[in-house]
């Protein structure tokens, strides 16, 4: 016989039961992140991310930009999408760095 687990004080009823009544102690209700909280849990770190690689992706196309001769006929748009997977690299690298540093501080 397994004495890991202690056996339940009451048997549990089967059958529909109240959506109100606690499961085993627990208030899942209260227990529960609101959905604001999953909301901007999930959308302000996505924001951050999306404007991060923006913003290393314009740093790069004008550092670019201004390095090739400024006569040529090189699209700003082609030029951002050709600097677009090398901004991805680096905020990846960037995030990667960063939680780097979080570990080495504690």
């Amino acid at each position: 016989m397994n004495d890991a687990a202690p056996w339940p004080l009451r048997p549990r009823e089967v059958g529909p039961s109240d959506p109100d009544q606690e499961l085993d102690g627990i208030n899942w209700s209260a227990a529960a992140p609101s959905w604001r909280s999953m909301f901007t849990g999930l959308f302000l770190p996505l924001l951050a991310l999306a404007l991060l690689v923006v913003s290393i992706d314009l740093a790069l196309g004008w550092s670019f930009g201004r390095w090739i001769d400024p006569s040529s006929s090189m699209s700003p748009l082609l030029l951002a999408a050709i600097m677009f997977l090398p901004a991805l690299i680096c905020a990846f690298c960037c995030c990667k760095f960063f939680l780097y540093l979080k570990d080495r501080m504690r």
